[in-house]
This record gives C-alpha cells, structure tokens and sequence, in this order.
C-alpha cells in the first residue's frame, strides 16, 4: 500500500525508530519513560504530566487498567514532548487546544501507523478492532477511535490522488 504518513505519524515513526522498537511486543511505558529521561509514578489520583526545571514526570492512575494506563501514558508523553507551562493559567480555548493536541498524540503514538500498516486486516471491522485491541492493549473505544482516523487517512490520501490523477487528465494546475 502507497500510504502518505502525516508529520505527526512521521515523528511518531521516528521515535519509535530512536528507542528501537520496532513491533509492538516491544512496546513498553516503562522502558519508553526511562529511555526518554522522564520519570514515570504511578498515582492514586488522575494521570498528569509535569515539569519541574526540566525534570519531567508522567503520572498515572495506578487504579486504572493496563489499557487505560497505556492510553493515559500516550496521552500525557504528548503534554511532555509538545506542551509547556501549567494550564491553571492559560485560557480554556488554549486548554482545550492542547487536549485535543494530545488525545491526537496519543492515538498515533499508543498504535503507530507503521505498526498498523503491517497487521493482517480480517475481514470484519470488529475483528480488526479486537485486534488492535489485544496486539497493542488499548480499550475497545481508543482502538475504534484509532481505526476511525486511520480510514480518514487512508480515504484523504485516495480521495488526493484522484484529484491529481483528474487534474493531470485535465491539464488543470492549482
């Protein structure tokens, strides 16, 4: 298949790349935390990155599943890498920016791409759901969402060639 990744699945591709991990039996929040220099706590209260002077932290719930600590890993490893500053001060359009910014992260970052890609694809939707689900330990509703993007991608990058291929045909330039 001729995918054409996004900048972010591209950087998400890349850091993969950089910690060695290659399939997703290698992925590992605690290996990916120490390897990054940011420390990783398991909490009893809600999921949270932090920055003191430099010195990152992930907090997760230590209450929640290990689907739902991957996901809350991903989501916060995108506060650390993209976001700085605390949101107590900032507006709640900027706030909600950077939740969306980082729910984005971690759906590419808790099921890369170039991982995906290379699964069988079964015959049924609900099949490949659950196997999303089981290969990269992620809850039913963050593989659904994952999958839903992903056939958004794959139908932005069909729907981009026809157009290319009609205005070549066409001899129309915009």
């Amino acid at each position: 298949m001729n995918y054409q990744f996004t900048p972010l699945e591209d950087a998400v591709t890349y850091l993969y790349q950089k910690l060695h991990i290659n399939v997703p039996s290698q992925i590992d929040m605690i290996n990916i935390a120490s390897n990054l220099d940011i420390w990783l706590h398991f909490v009893d209260f809600e999921s949270a990155a932090i920055d003191r002077n430099g010195l990152c932290s992930i907090l997760i719930n230590r209450n929640l599943s290990s689907q739902r600590q991957w996901e809350d890993f991903g989501h916060e490893l995108g506060h650390a890498l993209f976001h700085y500053g605390h949101q107590w001060f900032m507006p709640e359009d900027f706030i909600a920016f950077q939740e969306a910014k980082a729910n984005n992260f971690a759906l590419q970052f808790c099921i890369p791409t170039f991982m995906l890609l290379r699964m069988p694809i079964p015959s049924t939707t609900r099949e490949f759901i659950s196997d999303i689900c089981m290969t990269f330990n992620v809850t039913e509703t963050f593989a659904k969402r994952r999958l839903e993007h992903f056939e958004k991608q794959l139908f932005g990058h069909r729907f981009n060639k026809y157009l290319n291929q009609l205005m070549e045909k066409q001899k129309i330039c915009l």
